[in-house]
C-alpha cells in the first residue's frame, strides 16, 4: 500500500491550493481526481479579484476571455448598470482555469491521479486509509476538496439539508465576439426575482455567453421550464445543452474536521450565500487547511480536536461574513419588491454592495448601512429629487 503524508480528494481550486501549499511545506501529497483532466464544470466562471488575491501566482492571459469592469442589475422592468476603472473579475471558462490551478500544484510536487474515484474511508489509531476503485492509499490525514456530493463529509458531518441546498441550471450560448460586446462588454448582467435565494445571470465569454439561473433547491424544481422562460425573455435560443449542479449554501454551523479529516471549499459549505461565490472560499479555506495539516505534522496530532483550529480560523476570517450574507439573502427574499427595487434602481446601493464583492466592506456593514436607510432610498425611488 502506498503511503503519503496526505491526500486530497477533489481536484476544483480547494483541493489545487490545498494540495499546492502542503507540498511546499514539504509533504509528500497525493491528489484525487474522479474525472478525467480536463473536466467541465457548471459554473459562471467569474473570478472576484478578491478571490485572485488569496494566490501566490498570477493567471495566465490565454485563460482571460473576458475582463469584468461593472455589473448590471434586473428586477422586473428596473433596470441599473455601475461600472468601476478597475477590474472587478475575470471571466474562465473552468474546465481551462481547473487544470491551470492543477498544474501549479503538480509543479510544487503533488502527484496527481485523475479518472481515480475514491470510494472510502478507514480511520485507523496511526493513519487514514483511502481506498478507489483502482487501489488503497495511507496518509495520516485527507482533506476533502470533493465538492456538494463529498463522499468525505460523510465522515465528518450530516448530509445537507434540502433547505441549505441551491439548484444551478445553466448553458453555453454561442455567440460572435461583436454579439458579446453589443450585448454587454466587460461587465456581467444579473436577473433578480427569476428564483427564490438566486437570480439568472449572463456573463459574457469568449464566442459565446454562459447564461444560467440559480435558486434554493425547493423552488427549482421545474427548473428547466424556469431556464427556458428565461432564455426567451431574453431572445436566447432555447436550443441548447443545459446542465445543473447543486450548490451548498454558507453561513450555516457546520462540522468541517473529525479526526485525520479536514473539508474545505463546497465540501465544508463555504459558498457565499448571495452572489454564491465559491471560489474564493475554496483558496482561502484550501490554505488554511493545508498550514493546519502541516501544524499537526510538527506535533503529531490528528486528533479532531488540533484539525478545529482550522474551524476557528475559517470563522475568524469569513465565516461570520457568510452568516451576515445569508441574512441579507433571507431578508431580500422576504422583501424582494422593496430590496430586490433598491438594488435595481439606485446606484449607491448597487456600489455599495460591489464593495462586499471587492472585499472593501463585510456584509453586516453592508446591512449596517441600508437598513436605515431604506426609507430614504424607497422615497427617492417613489419621489425623484
Amino acid at each position: 500500500m502506498q503511503r503519503y503524508d496526505v491526500i486530497i480528494i477533489g481536484a476544483g481550486p480547494s483541493g489545487a491550493i490545498a494540495s499546492k501549499t502542503c507540498a511546499e511545506k514539504g509533504l509528500s501529497t497525493l491528489l484525487l481526481e474522479k474525472e478525467g483532466l480536463p473536466r467541465f464544470k457548471l459554473c459562471g466562471g467569474a473570478v472576484s479579484m478578491s478571490a485572485l488575491s488569496h494566490v501566490d501566482f498570477g493567471i495566465e492571459r490565454d485563460l482571460i476571455e473576458r475582463e469584468g469592469y461593472g455589473e448590471r442589475v434586473h428586477f422586473k422592468n428596473r433596470q441599473i448598470e455601475v461600472r468601476r476603472k478597475s477590474r472587478m473579475a475575470i471571466l474562465v471558462s473552468r474546465d481551462k482555469f481547473d487544470v491551470f490551478l492543477v498544474s501549479k500544484a503538480v509543479d510544487a510536487g503533488v502527484e496527481l491521479h485523475d479518472i481515480e474515484k475514491a470510494r472510502s474511508l478507514n480511520q485507523k489509531q496511526s493513519a487514514i486509509v483511502v481506498e478507489t476503485n483502482k487501489g488503497e492509499y495511507n496518509a495520516k490525514v485527507v482533506i476533502g476538496a470533493d465538492g456538494v456530493n463529498s463522499i468525505v463529509s460523510r465522515y465528518v458531518r450530516e448530509p445537507y439539508k434540502p433547505e441549505e441546498l441551491g439548484l444551478c441550471i445553466a448553458a453555453e450560448i454561442p455567440a460572435s465576439n461583436a454579439e458579446v460586446d453589443e450585448y454587454i462588454e466587460n461587465a456581467v448582467d444579473i436577473h433578480y426575482g427569476i428564483a427564490k435565494f438566486g437570480y439568472g445571470w449572463v456573463f459574457p465569454k469568449e464566442k459565446h455567453f454562459s447564461v444560467g439561473v440559480g435558486g434554493n433547491l425547493s423552488s427549482m424544481k421545474n427548473s428547466r421550464n424556469i431556464f427556458m422562460i428565461f432564455l426567451k425573455k431574453l431572445g436566447f435560443s432555447t436550443d441548447v445543452i443545459t446542465h445543473a449542479h447543486l450548490i451548498p449554501s454558507g453561513g450555516y454551523e457546520r462540522e468541517v474536521c473529525s479526526d485525520r479529516i479536514i473539508l474545505v471549499g463546497d465540501a465544508a459549505g463555504f459558498v457565499d450565500p448571495f452572489y454564491g461565490e465559491g471560489i474564493k472560499y475554496a483558496f482561502i479555506s484550501g490554505k488554511l487547511a493545508a498550514e493546519r495539516v502541516a501544524e499537526s505534522y510538527e506535533n503529531d496530532d490528528f486528533s479532531k480536536s488540533a484539525l478545529d483550529s482550522y474551524k476557528t480560523l475559517c470563522r475568524t476570517m469569513f465565516g461570520e461574513n457568510l452568516k451576515y450574507s445569508l441574512r441579507l439573502t433571507r431578508l431580500m427574499n422576504k422583501y424582494p419588491n422593496i430590496f430586490f427595487r433598491l438594488l435595481s434602481s439606485d446606484k449607491k446601493v448597487l456600489d455599495k454592495g460591489l464593495e462586499v464583492s471587492a472585499e472593501r466592506m463585510e456584509y453586516k456593514e453592508y446591512l449596517r448601512w441600508l437598513i436605515p436607510r431604506v426609507p430614504y432610498f424607497m422615497l427617492k425611488a417613489l419621489l425623484p429629487f
